[in-house]
C-alpha cells in the first residue's frame, strides 16, 4: 500500500505514520487558537505581541506569530506574570469585539459577517477567562 494511504487511516499500524503524527499539548492548542483568525476570530500581529511584551517590559524577537506569543508566556510566567498576560489577552479580545461592534453599527449590513466574528471572539474570550481561573488556582502549586 502507499505510505498516504497508510497515513490517511489511523488504525493501520504504519510507523510511518505514528512518525508523523504529533499530539498537541493544551498550551500548543492554545497557541493554535490565538494565532489561527478563523478558529479565534481574532487576529493578533507580531506588532500587537510586541507591544504586550512591551507591557511586561520584555522585548520580543520576530519570528513566527505562534512563537512569539510562546515566548511571551514564557516571559510572563518566569516573571509570574501568566494572570496578568491572559487578562492582557482578554483586554485585546474585547477591543476587537468592540471593533467588530462598531463596525455593525456604522454598517448594518455588515451584520452577518460580523455575528460569525463576534461569536468566535466571545468563545476564545470565554476559553481565555477559563485559563486566567485556573492559573490563579495553580499559581501557589507551581
Amino acid at each position: 500500500m502507499e505510505d498516504k494511504k497508510l497515513q490517511s487511516n489511523p488504525f493501520m499500524t504504519n510507523m510511518k505514520y505514528l512518525q508523523d503524527f504529533k499530539e498537541d499539548t493544551e498550551f500548543e492548542r492554545i497557541l493554535k487558537l490565538l494565532t489561527v483568525p478563523a478558529k479565534s476570530g481574532i487576529y493578533i500581529s507580531r506588532i500587537d505581541i510586541q507591544k504586550m511584551g512591551r507591557a511586561f517590559q520584555v522585548e520580543i524577537p520576530v519570528k513566527e506569530r505562534r512563537e512569539m506569543l510562546k515566548d511571551l508566556f514564557h516571559y510572563a510566567k518566569q516573571m509570574d506574570k501568566t494572570t496578568d498576560l491572559i487578562q492582557t489577552l482578554i483586554d485585546y479580545v474585547n477591543y476587537r469585539i468592540d471593533q467588530y461592534k462598531e463596525i455593525e453599527a456604522n454598517f448594518p449590513k455588515s451584520k452577518k459577517i460580523t455575528d460569525k466574528w463576534v461569536k468566535l471572539a466571545e468563545r476564545t474570550k470565554t476559553i481565555l477567562e477559563n485559563m486566567k481561573k485556573e492559573a490563579e488556582i495553580l499559581k501557589d502549586i507551581y
